[in-house]
């Protein structure tokens, strides 16, 4: 009997130990083990380079998603603006951490403001953000006051602020012509309209057409608002009414 109760004692003893060293282990190993993989502080990286940033989530165990990208003055291009959920958070592992990210600064496409007049100009890039900057003089085919050249060419990307230099046209050089537009009129006309402005009918060369009136100007060489020299020639494609004569 005595034998028997020893036995149980002993059993009992054992059980009391196995539960004690489950406890002391549970205690100081599996729960801390347990806590560490579900809860995670989350860490602050507004203002990181989004690389950056997503290594530092990931390596605490948390799920960074890129959610959005703003232009920002403030913040460089993929600099992290906000985080959501807030820095010192505490959530569980592989929580999701959404990130907006700077796209950098505003950009504008350039417009093209050839033939445009200065007021034209200035309008049109105040309205998308742009600054008209420096104007230069330069002499041209192009009717005075009309901007010919523009820093940067049409469609160019520009940060929203840039300041655009342009040229504009004061006219031809002193002692040039224009050329006027003969297609269409006839060879006498052509040549009063020619001398008019300095300038002379050079060679004439006919072609067969049966739906204009013969001598009508069909084409000219120099081609029309070419600027030429006083007394330079434009010459011509007339028509006649039969071939051969």
């Amino acid at each position: 009997m005595k034998l028997k109760t020893k036995n149980i004692l002993i059993k009992i003893g054992v059980i009391a130990g196995a539960i004690l060293i489950f406890l002391l282990i549970f205690d100081y190993i599996l729960m801390p083990i347990y806590v560490s993989s579900r809860d995670r502080i989350i860490p602050n990286v507004v203002g990181k380079n989004k690389d950056e940033a997503i290594k530092i989530l990931n390596d605490a165990g948390l799920n960074p998603i890129i959610q959005t990208s703003r232009f920002d003055q403030k913040y460089q291009k993929d600099q992290v603006l906000f985080q959501k959920p807030a820095p010192n958070t505490t959530v569980k592992t592989n929580r999701r951490i959404y990130l907006t990210v700077s796209g950098g600064e505003a950009t504008v496409k350039m417009p093209s403001l050839i033939s445009k007049t200065i007021r034209d100009a200035k309008i049109n890039l105040e309205r998308i953000g742009l600054v008209l900057g420096k104007i230069d003089s330069v002499e041209s085919e192009f009717p005075v006051n009309l901007i010919v050249e523009q820093q940067y060419f049409d469609n160019k990307e520009l940060t929203k602020g840039t300041t655009v230099s342009v040229k504009v046209s004061i006219g031809p050089k002193i002692g040039m012509i224009r050329v006027p537009n003969l297609l269409g009129k006839s060879l006498s006309d052509a040549e009063i309209l020619i001398k008019g402005d300095a300038l002379k009918i050079g060679s004439k060369t006919f072609i067969y057409s049966s739906n204009l009136l013969p001598n009508t100007v069909v084409d000219q060489q120099p081609s029309e608002n070419t600027l030429l020299k006083i007394g330079d020639t434009v010459n011509v494609v007339l028509t006649q009414g039969k071939i051969g004569k």
